[in-house]
């Protein structure tokens, strides 16, 4: 049996008011998927004497105060991501493609965002974002890993097909084993978190380029309806 995990109560909620249709669905991750997110949070934790100590795809035990090399801790980690977000979550810009590509792909299938955001009222600034960048689907706020929330996503889709993509290997796992039936897409936008990423279980692309998962994800789609 599947090892599903149970979304929590806000996510749930979110997913009971989006139309649910038997017809194939993208489950799709913001930050480092449709939105920049190294770069900015970069230039952010530069301005508060922040660096990370290697490219590796990790946050926590990845931060440094700059002047001393020392670590940041996990709270202090964390401190910084929320405070980003406070600062920065309207900012952000497009991935490259990703927005041309969303379209193209709309017209095969349903499109729901999926992202962890931390504070309930930085929902609004993220989904006016992606509306000017030319996104503007469903967007579902989770916390913690996904499993769960794309779980109760593909409730009452019938036998089509499901894809969710994401950054994080947490994600990516978690998915894959709550909902084993869905094709899983790892994608880190920056070239150099994207080099250093390893490869991860049952993952069906590994890209950092949405020309290429646009076309993944249309061959996918129309395979399915032969």
């Amino acid at each position: 049996m599947p090892n599903i995990e149970t979304a929590n109560a806000s996510a749930l909620q979110q997913i009971k008011e989006i139309e649910k249709r038997d017809h194939p669905l993208l489950i799709c991750d913001v930050d480092e998927v449709l939105l920049q997110f190294i770069p900015h949070l970069e230039r952010f934790m530069k301005d508060h004497g922040i660096s990370f100590k290697e490219t590796a795809y990790r946050l926590k035990a990845n931060m440094v105060y700059t002047q001393t090399g020392e670590n940041l801790t996990d709270d202090a980690c964390m401190a910084v991501i929320h405070n980003f977000f406070e600062s920065e979550v309207g900012k952000q810009e497009a991935v490259p493609h990703a927005a041309e590509q969303l379209e193209r792909l709309s017209k095969l299938c349903d499109i729901v965002i999926l992202t962890n955001l931390p504070g309930s009222h930085n929902k609004s600034a993220r989904e006016n974002l992606l509306t000017r960048l030319g996104m503007d689907y469903p967007l579902v706020t989770n916390e913690g890993p996904k499993g769960g929330a794309v779980a109760a996503l593909c409730a009452e889709r019938g036998h089509h097909p499901v894809i969710f993509i994401d950054d994080s290997p947490t994600n990516i796992i978690s998915v894959g084993k709550s909902t084993p039936h869905v094709q899983l897409v790892h994608f880190i936008a920056d070239s150099r978190f994207f080099a250093t990423a390893g490869d991860l279980p049952n993952v069906a692309l590994k890209s950092n380029c949405w020309k290429e998962t646009g076309d993944f994800i249309e061959n996918l789609l129309v395979a399915a309806v032969r």
